[in-house]
Formats: C-alpha cells, structure tokens, sequence
C-alpha cells in the first residue's frame, strides 16, 4: 500500500514529494525534491537549440544565394528561382545599402553577407538575453528511507537511507 503525502513547495523554485510505502513488516519512504527552475532551464536549452538550428539554416540558405551569384547562376532554373525566393525576404531590408560589384555575369553581393551578419548578431543577442531571465540555481535531491521489521518485537529492525543530489 503506498501512501502519497502532499507536495510541500520550499519555494517558488522546489517542489518536495513524500511517498509511504507500508506492508506488512516494511515500511519505505521515497522524498524527492524537484528544481522547477531547473526544469524550465531545460526548456530554455531547448528553445536556444532551435533558435541556433534556424540561424544555421538561414546562414546556409544565404551563403548559397550569395555563390549563385558570385558564380553567375541561370536566375531561371528552378533551383536559383527556389533560393532567390527564399532568400529575397532576409535580404530585402538591406537592399540597396552598398554597391554590388558585377564583373561579367558574376554579381558580388555585399548585402547578403551584410544580412548573415546581422542576422547571426540579432540571434546572438537573443540567445545571450534570454538566460538572464530564466536562470537561477538548481538542486534536486532524492531521499529514500527503508526499514524493515522481522517478527520477534523492536530489537529485529533494519533501516536503510540512499541520498543522491544532482
């Protein structure tokens, strides 16, 4: 039979659970302190692992814009169509803010690798603001009592205790 205590909360930031386990001869207590905080740090991870993975593929879908037209791509395949079209929105905003050097059909365009910069600087700052809301210090310990008691009265009883703190 296994009794569930009610949760205390320490804290805003700890969650504690107490769990009875009682039988005939044996009684086993499980406590568990959870780190709320550090459970939403790992969602924050997760989200700066998603916010890098997106960055990375804007970084890759740019610098192919940017050798299509250093090496003088057909703009009319449909792969050139596909990326110019992709690409066109995260290079619009800094259009026409340097000039684009041409030599023959190969066009050198300094505004993509103005906007890869910007755009990894702009996620950089994301990824470095984001933890100074979110972080705070973390433990988590988990507490397990077991006694046992043999038939032959009080002299006949063994307890045992496992602590562990990540």
């Amino acid at each position: 039979m296994s009794d569930y205590q009610t949760t205390h909360d320490a804290s805003i930031d700890r969650r504690q659970e107490t769990v009875v386990t009682q039988q005939p001869g044996y009684v086993a207590s499980e406590q568990v302190t959870y780190d709320v905080a550090s459970e939403r740090r790992q969602g924050v991870l997760l989200f700066n692992q998603i916010l890098w993975t997106l960055l990375g593929g804007l970084e890759v879908l740019l610098v192919l814009r940017l050798m299509l037209k250093l090496f003088a791509a057909n703009p009319n395949s449909g792969f050139a169509v596909f990326i110019y079209g992709i690409t066109g929105a995260f290079t619009a905003p800094f259009s026409g803010l340097f000039a684009i050097p041409a030599a023959g059909g190969s066009v050198f365009e300094t505004t993509t690798i103005v906007a890869m910069l910007v755009y990894a600087l702009i996620f950089w700052g994301i990824m470095r603001i984001i933890p100074i809301f979110t972080n705070r210090p973390s433990a988590r310990t988990f507490t397990r009592t077991s006694r046992e008691q043999t038939p032959g009265g009080q002299g006949n009883e063994r307890s045992t205790s496992t602590i562990t703190k990540d």
